[in-house]
């Protein structure tokens, strides 16, 4: 049985604690609020994963690791628009 849980994303980096095995659902808007849906089942172990958003332009910091594009979304306005990236941290050598 799978839980809906919902984590409001902040310009920058978002470092989040998911229970191991978490789905990435659908990320809406609301306002200019930026929110992830996320399924969870009943693991009690914990991951952290982490996000990235841009307002209105490209990525600036790649220190966290590599950047994967999960979605671009434009409000209602017209001239916002929000990129939305799940951050994999850089491997060490």
């Amino acid at each position: 049985m799978f839980t809906d849980l919902t984590i409001t994303l902040f310009a920058g980096f978002n470092e989040v604690g998911l229970p191991k095995g978490s789905q990435l659902g659908a990320i809406d808007t609301d306002g200019y609020e930026v929110s992830l849906q996320v399924k969870s089942g009943s693991e009690t172990e914990i991951t952290y994963r982490q996000f990235y958003v841009a307002f209105n332009q490209t990525p600036t910091d790649y220190n966290q690791g590599i950047l994967r594009l999960l979605k671009t979304l434009q409000f209602s306005d017209g001239t916002t628009s929000a990129m939305v990236y799940e951050v994999y941290p850089y491997e060490p050598s």
